[in-house]
Order: structure tokens, then C-alpha cells, then sequence
């Protein structure tokens, strides 16, 4: 993390700026004048914003610097029983990862829709959401929360920039094909070409410079600041070699060491985004140092906003940057602490009995350290006095501090496993929890919004740069960490789509809570799911027995669904197969009306069918096992096909298929029957059958 304090102090206070759509983006050196004279002032500007931000990042870690070294030397000089060290109790610290741990204990789950009803655009979605939860998945969405929430609430914003890196993905299947084919010549120097992928960057504030305006959404380009080698910078562009120099004069704030250093060999690198606007219409992207410029060219998104998801703590009316709830809580932590010393110290210094005697009256070793003696002068004898160290009141007030840090903070004693004394009752405890939570439903408002507009910017990003030809595969991630794996066609994401946030069930959030509900559920009415559905709903864990037994007919199935509907090949049901639980969910797809008006005649076709192959065998199978037909008793919609179960022969369809022909109707779909391996291969790879 850097933090720049080198701003010319000479600067002047007002400056003639012209907008970036009126400069001549031709000419390089102009463009670099405006970039460097903007980055000064949005520098010099930040300043007092970035001295706070460090200050809240002292507070979090508990740290007290010396505020200089005479001070220091001041505490070196005293002797050692009395140099008592800053005694700090960090509530704040606490306090704040309570809060991050409140806000990310809800798993970010949403759905994707599409802009209209049709069930091809549907399926797409649906697509799409398992691109989401892949790269999600991949990126560690929990831990990018976290510390966007963690760095908001300590500087008062955070930012996620959601950008493309080339060197990600796999090989490219062109790279790979070039190799063997020895089109390709490798050296030790030569890198691999690779498909790419989306990548996700948390930046702190103070490395992104925003164009002064009363509110976000009118801020129309931004900067932002890091720190390259400059050998590294040279050799990503050559021609620029010699253009290229170490920044001198810069320092780098460690937030580890909490002090700032000169930077060596090292080129502070500036990246401005301009959005898409009335006067700029395609946006504009500039990298550039303070010598030279790197790169110019039109914003490489075609979402055409500014590439990051921003997430304050507090916003206070027409001030653009976020605001640390540390401002207010800060000082009565500071008290808290001084509090906590001077009792530590008084503690230290009074909490031994105290030999009172003249000087020299006996040998001082011998009864024990100099702070169990005081030593006077004048013919009073000796004798040992015991006082009491803090008062009962001093405690009370250090407890009180506590309290209202926590009531401004908005983290109550119920969070922090601390109840209120004398509540024991699970109801009340309840109470106070959603109480808390109500205190905090401003900020899970934006953090759902943060999470919406993550996932919009993603399929955005990556709908600009995937590509058909890439063989990108998506992998699934089910439940018990089973994966499925499938093409994915990248035209699904020039669609448009609307994303919401899944808030969750009506069971309780935590584990214990969740798996007691449904037991009690299961208890006042255990015909209310079958025996799997219940074992698929307390999830159960990666118990591969129960999974296996029970649960795994009952996802195949769905799976099958999924595929039928979307036009993929399944193959027909065997006799080895769970055929009621089979049966059960494909006959709770055709219930939903979707699937009479919406699903393309042939899938529904397809799926009718398919529970038509079902029955013919449970029949079967009920002829031959008493107890497998009093089971088929028990469904209250068996048999759907009355009339028979014997899927039409070969014959009868082509004759069904010929009389529509010669009514003058189209003939679509696949005549059952027919060799399917061709379906087969192409569904394989990803093709719809036609």
C-alpha cells in the first residue's frame, strides 16, 4: 500500500482546467499535460482525507507511535519501574470485524433474469448465473467481501475494480493447434498466448483520485495510482525505454511499519478512466507516468461506466468521498485506552504493600523491588501501609466508554457474545439480534447493492471479451463440491439481463438453528416432503453414503430437467434406475405453466415423453414386486398416461410425421426412435439437437 506525499507545496489554488473532451487527444504531449496537472490537483487535494485514513488504520491495529523522538527519548531517560506503555483494550478493532462478520455470514446468492419471457433467453440466464458462481467461486468472492467491507469501514470507502487480464485462462486452442503444428517457434523468452479471463482488485482509497463532484454518478473519469519496477515498465514497453524513469522524491507508506519510505527503482503509474458521456461518447483510457505517456485509447468496456464497484460506511449530503464511522468512535477508544493505562499504571505502582522508612534504614534488596519501598527523610520509624489501587468509579466510567462505543458503532453486546445481564431466554436473545440488525439496515442495503453491481459489471466485462472459439468450460460448483462440467457459449452474454440478490429462506441463518427448524418442521408434519427432499434440505454435509443413496436420484433427475428443456441430449430411463423419484420431479416440471406456453413443442414433447419411458417401466417393475406397486398407489397423480404407457413405434410416428406433412403443417423436432448418436455428439459439444 503507498501513500504519496509528494505534492509541490507551491501549487496554485485555482487552476483553469479545461474537460478532457476538449483537449486534442491526438496529440500525446497534450493529453499527458492535462493528465499530470489533474493527478496534482486531486493529489494536493487528498491530502487532510489521506492523514485520517492513516490515522483510522493506527486506531484499528491499536498502534501509538511516538509523535517524535525526543519524547521517545524522554521515555527512555525515566527508570524502567515507571515507564508504563500505552495500555490499549482495541474495542473498535473488535467491533469492526463483528460488523464485517454480520454483513458476510449471508452467502452472495442471486439470480440472473433476462429482459423478456422467452425460454431461450431463460435458459440463457440461467447460463450466465453459473458463469457468475464459477468465477466467483475461482476469485474467493467471500475473502474480496471481506476486504472491501473491512477497508470501507476503516478509511470510509472501498473499491473492486472489475477489469480483463490477458495472462489468465488457459492456453489458447489457437496457440496450442499453432505448436503442433510447428508454426509457433518457442524460445526461453517467449510467452504463452492464453484466452484470458476477468480479474477482481480491491484498492484502497488513497490510490484512486476521483473528479471533484457533489455525488458519484456525476463523476465522470477517475485515476489510479500504483507503483511498478521500472525495469519491469521497460521491458512491457520498449519502444519507451529511454522515456521511462525512476519517480525520486516519492515516498511509500508501509502500513505495516506504519512510516513511509522513499521509493527505489521504482515508477509511480497513473491509469485514467473517462466514461462514456455526451461529449466523450466511447470513454477514454490513459496510462501514463509523469514523463511519458504509455498508452491511449477509447474505455475498453463497453458497459461504459467507470470500471470499479465503490462501498461506503458513511455518506454524509453533497461530500463525494465515504466517511469512517472511526470519526466518531475514535475518540471515546482514545479515552477508553488513556483510562485503561492510568489504571494499569496505578495498579503497577500501588497494588504491592509499601515498606515507608527513612533512607538507609535497612538493606533495600532484601525486601524485594523499588516499588514495594518509599524512602524518606526525617526521625519517623518504619512501618508498611497498603492503599487501594483504583476506585470502583473508574472502572464503572471505562465500562461505560465501552458501551457507547458499541451503541454509536452500532455493534451491541449480543453480537459480540455479551448478552445483556439477565437475559438468558432464546426469544429475547433473538429479539435483540434482529434489533441489531434493523440499526443496520442501511449499510446490508448497499452491500446487496455492491454485490447486484458486481455481478452486472461481470457479465458486462465478460461479454465483451469472450469469445466462442476460446473452448472456454464452465465449472459448475454443486453442492458436496461435485462438478459438472459444460460448454459455454459466450453469445449468451450480449443478452440483457436484470440481477437481484437472493436474501435467503425463512430458516435461521445459523447451522444449529437451521437443522432444529426443520426438525421440527419434519415432526409437526412429516408428509410434507418425501424422505429425500429432506435429506436433500438439511444438507447434510459430504456424508457420500447418505448422498449416494438417497439424494443422488433426486439430483440426476433435476439435472435431466435442466437438459431437456434447454434442448440437450438425455438419454432414456433404465431399469436400474429410482424411476418414483425420477418420476416425482419431472412431473413437478410440467406442473409449472412455463412449461405449457413457454417451452418450444419439441423439449416439451421431449419430457413428456421421457416420463412416458417412466411409467411403462414402474408398471413393469409393480407387476413383479407387490411392494413397489403399493408405493405407486401412494401418488396421487399416477399413471399421467391412462391410455397406455408403451411409448408409439417407429412406424406409427413416421406415419403421424407424414400425415402433418401432408396437411401442410412444418415438421420439426427428432422422430423417436430414430439413431440418436448424432444428437448424442453434438449435445455433447454443447449443440442444441434441431
Amino acid at each position: 500500500m503507498n501513500f504519496f506525499d509528494d505534492i509541490v507545496e507551491d501549487f496554485p489554488e485555482k487552476l483553469n482546467i479545461k474537460p478532457f473532451h476538449s483537449i486534442n487527444k491526438n496529440d500525446d504531449k497534450e493529453v499527458l499535460e492535462w493528465c499530470t496537472t489533474i493527478t496534482q490537483a486531486l493529489e494536493k487535494e487528498s491530502l487532510s482525507r489521506n492523514s485520517s485514513m492513516r490515522h483510522n488504520l493506527e486506531v484499528y491495529k491499536g498502534s501509538y507511535p511516538f509523535s517524535s523522538k525526543s519524547s521517545l527519548n524522554r521515555r527512555q531517560d525515566r527508570p524502567l519501574s515507571s515507564n508504563i506503555n500505552k495500555f490499549v483494550v482495541n474495542h473498535l478493532h473488535d467491533m469492526t470485524e463483528t460488523r464485517i462478520s454480520q454483513l458476510s455470514r449471508v452467502k452472495p446468492s442471486i439470480d440472473v433474469l433476462p429482459s423478456n419471457d422467452e425460454y431461450e433467453d431463460r435458459s440463457a440466464a440461467r447460463t450466465v448465473k453459473y458463469l457468475i458462481d464459477h468465477l466467483w467461486y475461482l476469485n474467493n468472492i467471500d475473502d474480496l467481501r471481506q476486504k472491501m467491507l473491512r477497508n470501507a469501514f476503516i478509511f470510509g470507502e472501498s473499491y473492486c475494480f472489475v477489469l480483463w487480464d490477458k495472462s489468465k485462462g488457459d492456453l489458447h486452442p489457437g496457440y496450442l493447434k499453432g505448436k503442433a503444428l510447428g508454426l509457433i517457434e518457442e524460445s526461453e523468452y517467449s510467452e504463452d498466448v492464453r484466452i484470458g479471463d476477468i480479474t477482481y482488485q480491491v484498492e484502497v482509497p488513497w490510490r484512486v483520485l476521483l473528479q471533484r463532484k457533489k455525488d458519484i454518478k456525476d463523476v465522470e473519469y477517475c485515476f489510479r495510482v500504483s507503483v511498478e519496477a521500472t525495469e519491469t515498465l521497460k521491458k512491457d514497453y520498449p519502444e519507451l525505454d529511454k522515456k521511462i524513469k525512476t519517480t525520486e522524491n516519492v515516498r511509500m507508506f508501509d502500513t505495516e511499519q506504519l512510516t513511509q519510505t522513499l521509493l527505489e527503482e521504482q515508477t509511480v503509474v497513473y491509469e485514467m478512466y473517462h466514461k462514456h458521456t455526451k461529449h466523450c461518447s466511447k470513454g477514454y483510457y490513459v496510462k501514463f507516468t509523469k514523463d511519458v505517456l504509455l498508452e491511449k485509447d477509447i474505455l475498453p468496456f463497453s458497459h461504459g461506466n467507470l470500471p470499479f464497484i465503490r462501498f461506503t460506511d458513511m455518506d454524509l449530503p453533497e461530500k463525494l468521498n465515504g466517511v469512517s464511522t472511526y470519526e466518531l468512535v475514535a475518540p471515546i477508544q482514545r479515552m477508553h485506552d488513556n483510562l485503561s493505562t492510568l489504571l494499569a499504571k496505578n495498579i503497577y505502582l500501588m497494588g504491592h504493600a509499601k515498606w515507608v522508612m527513612p533512607r538507609g534504614a535497612c538493606k533495600v534488596d532484601s525486601l524485594g523491588n523499588d516499588n514495594t519501598i518509599i524512602q524518606y527523610q526525617g526521625p519517623v520509624p518504619p512501618q508498611m501501609i497498603q492503599v487501594r489501587p483504583n476506585p470502583p468509579e473508574a472502572y464503572n466510567f471505562r465500562n461505560m466508554l465501552r458501551d457507547e462505543m458499541g451503541q454509536i458503532y452500532g455493534v451491541q453486546g449480543v453480537s459480540r457474545g455479551a448478552p445483556p445481564q439477565g437475559i438468558t431466554a432464546a426469544v429475547a436473545l433473538q429479539f435483540l439480534n434482529e434489533q441489531e440488525q434493523e440499526r443496520n439496515s442501511t449499510t446490508v442495503i448497499k452491500h446487496n447493492d455492491m454485490i447486484k453491481d458486481l455481478a452486472k459489471m461481470t457479465i458486462a466485462v465478460c461479454g465483451d471479451y469472450y469469445d466462442s472459439d476460446d473452448g472456454r468450460m464452465v465449472r459448475i460448483v454443486g453442492k458436496n463440491n461435485k462438478y459438472n462440467i459444460k460448454h459455454f457459449d459466450a453469445a449468451n452474454l450480449h443478452k440483457s439481463y436484470d440481477v437481484r440478490l437472493q436474501l435467503g429462506t425463512g430458516l435461521p441463518e445459523s447451522k444449529a438453528g437451521k437443522l432444529q427448524r426443520i426438525v421440527e418442521i419434519m415432526q409437526m408434519k412429516p408428509d410434507l416432503l418425501s424422505n429425500e427432499r429432506w435429506v436433500d434440505l438439511l444438507d447434510l454435509g459430504d456424508s457420500e453414503k447418505m448422498n449416494s443413496l438417497i439424494t443422488v436420484a433426486l439430483r440426476t433427475a433435476e439435472s435431466e430437467n435442466e437438459d431437456i428443456l434447454q434442448g440437450k441430449f438425455v438419454s432414456d430411463p433404465e431399469d436400474f434406475e429410482d424411476h418414483i423419484i425420477h418420476w416425482k420431479v419431472h412431473t413437478k416440471a410440467v406442473q409449472d405453466r412455463s412449461f405449457k406456453e413457454e417451452c418450444p413443442p419439441l423439449y416439451r414433447q421431449e419430457l413428456l415423453e421421457h416420463i412416458a419411458i417412466h411409467e411403462f417401466l414402474m408398471v413393469e417393475k409393480a407387476q413383479q414386486n407387490p411392494l413397489f406397486q403399493s408405493k405407486l398407489a401412494e401418488l396421487p397423480l399416477f399413471p399421467m398416461f391412462p391410455n397406455g404407457f408403451t411409448p408409439l413405434s417407429k412406424e406409427q410416428q413416421t406415419l403421424i410425421v407424414q400425415g402433418q406433412a401432408n396437411k401442410g403443417e412444418p415438421i420439426t423436432g427428432q422422430v423417436p426412435g430414430e439413431d440418436r448418436s448424432e444428437i448424442q455428439e453434438n449435445s455433447l459439444k454443447g449443440e442444441k439437437y434441431e
